[in-house]
């Protein structure tokens, strides 16, 4: 939680830049700095953390020590990227911390799959899945490092290789670890999916993130049997979610569960919801043109899916599984909190979507500022009413 403050406030300083100026500091390092560290320092070590946690209770015989380090490396490459980035961007420094962080997720799959072999539990293939694919996305890092030195003759595979990272991270390994890490908490409740209910919505899940990178690169000429075909694709992930999200309310989580902690379950699930919605949306030509030509829309979609859905999933998790005593001022910071995301993505949205009618929005990078102010404050809130309960 705290390198998720961080995240907030570089996320201040962003839009404080932008708004009004930051002398001294580069925009494009702040925005490396900050897309890093929110990948790497807040999400990707939450996910670490809670399915070590899981390992470590329902795993016999595993050595969590392996873990630990994996989980140290974790952040110091995380603030080695915080703090390079930011200082020169992309130079030898900052690769080396990527590195160590890339070769930490290497580490973290080989451990996962050596761990779990004979664990037949139906969120072990959602962590698996979750870990394979932050493996994958890899691909597009190393795409990234050959072209980035000839970005004027490869501009095309240059930019093909940030969304097949960005594709296999958000909807590879943070999703399907999340579906995962939901599934785990269930047990608290002694609830469990069906077996053959999960390898149904697993499956068609999976293949959709697998080919639906396709939906990603819908602004590279192709025939129309392929728009087709990844049209095809996009609408097996929104059933598969329609699937799992029906049983999720058939069950009784929800009847157990204070107000704060079903606005947090609420909000996520249908931002992910939302989220495979929207990709569905794109392969329509004419709003796909749209939607990849404009900075704010595709801001807003990376934000609906890691702030929205993500990190606000992560919240919902903390509460749960730690014995947190749930004091008013705590309602109050995640409320403030939901409040300042939602309204981050709704004025962003406004922007892309006026700005493609060649219509201003009065004041957007102000409003920008306050609202990401509120969130940075609501996480400090968070933090500071983070007690155990007595």
């Amino acid at each position: 939680m705290f390198n998720f403050f961080i995240v907030s406030v570089i996320g201040v300083m962003l839009r404080y830049g932008m708004a009004f100026s930051l002398p001294g500091i580069s925009h494009k390092f702040m925005q490396e700095s900050h897309s890093h560290f929110a990948f790497y320092g807040w999400v990707t070590a939450a996910i670490y953390i809670f399915v070590v946690r899981y390992l470590s209770e329902h795993t016999n015989k595993i050595k969590i020590r392996k873990y630990e380090i994996l989980l140290i490396s974790n952040q110091l490459g995380s603030y080695g990227m915080l703090f390079s980035f930011l200082y020169a961007g992309y130079f030898w420094l900052s690769i080396v911390f990527s590195s160590v962080v890339l070769f930490t997720g290497f580490a973290y799959f080989v451990f996962l799959m050596m761990d779990t072999k004979k664990n037949t539990n139906p969120e072990v293939i959602w962590l698996k899945a979750g870990a394979f694919f932050a493996v994958f996305s890899s691909v597009g890092i190393f795409g990234l490092a050959y072209f980035s030195g000839k970005k004027d003759e490869y501009d095309v595979l240059f930019r093909a290789s940030t969304y097949f990272y960005l594709h296999y991270q958000y909807n590879g390994f943070f999703i399907f670890s999340c579906i995962g890490l939901f599934l785990t908490v269930l047990k608290k409740y002694r609830i469990c999916i069906p077996g053959k209910l999960n390898r149904n919505i697993f499956y068609l899940i999976f293949a959709g993130c697998l080919f639906g990178y396709g939906l990603s690169v819908l602004w590279i000429a192709m025939e129309d049997i392929w728009r087709i075909f990844f049209s095809f694709i996009s609408i097996l992930q929104v059933f598969g979610m329609m699937k799992l999200l029906i049983w999720i309310k058939k069950t009784n989580v929800f009847k157990s569960q204070d107000f704060i902690k079903k606005i947090l379950l609420y909000v996520s699930g249908l931002a992910f919801f939302v989220k495979y919605i929207l990709q569905t949306l794109s392969a329509v030509p004419a709003l796909g043109t749209i939607v990849f030509s404009n900075i704010n829309i595709v801001i807003a979609y990376l934000h609906l899916a890691l702030l929205v859905g993500v990190s606000l999933f992560l919240i919902w998790i903390i509460v749960e599984l730690y014995t947190i005593k749930i004091s008013n001022m705590l309602k109050k910071s995640i409320g403030m909190l939901i409040f300042g995301i939602v309204l981050n993505e709704i004025i962003l949205v406004s922007v892309g979507a006026l700005s493609a009618f060649y219509i201003p929005f009065p004041y957007a990078s102000f409003a920008l500022v306050f609202v990401s102010v509120l969130i940075m404050l609501s996480i400090a809130s968070f933090l500071k009413e983070l007690t155990p309960a007595s």
